[in-house]
């Protein structure tokens, strides 16, 4: 397995975690979600938008949420990314994955590299736009 962290100012809402195991390449955005339900979880426009750009051109990319009141680590997929931004959100959110402390990081990654990526339009959660 093969990580890099960034933190990059100079391209907004790219992820935090770069892997790749096997030649399979995925993005993880980590977050920590305090709330005492997975409602409305934090992301940026910006992460919005490059999770759901790079969702619709067949890239694998996810959100791994620490929820610390529940002690779960959940995943959800970057097709989800409009819906899990939206501020009314009324029921919480149901992850793709999740699993309790201590935290099952194999797992965690055969998710990530055995998830059917189905791109189309029942797993995506608005609409496709062309930016330039």
């Amino acid at each position: 397995m093969f990580w890099t962290r960034l933190e990059s100012w100079a391209t907004p809402g790219i992820p935090d975690l770069h892997g790749i195991l096997n030649g399979q390449a995925f993005w993880l955005e980590l977050k920590v979600h305090r709330l005492k339900s997975l409602k409305n979880i934090a992301l940026r426009p910006h992460q919005i938008a490059w999770q759901t750009r790079y969702f619709m051109n067949k890239g694998k990319v996810y959100n791994l949420v620490h929820h610390p009141s529940s002690s779960t680590l959940n995943i959800f997929g970057g097709g989800r990314a409009i819906k899990m931004g939206e501020a009314k959100v009324h029921e919480p959110l149901i992850p793709d994955w999740s699993c309790e402390s201590p935290f099952d990081w194999h797992g965690v990654i055969d998710h990530i590299l055995s998830s059917s990526d189905r791109h189309d339009k029942d797993d995506y959660d608005g609409e496709i736009t062309t930016e330039r």
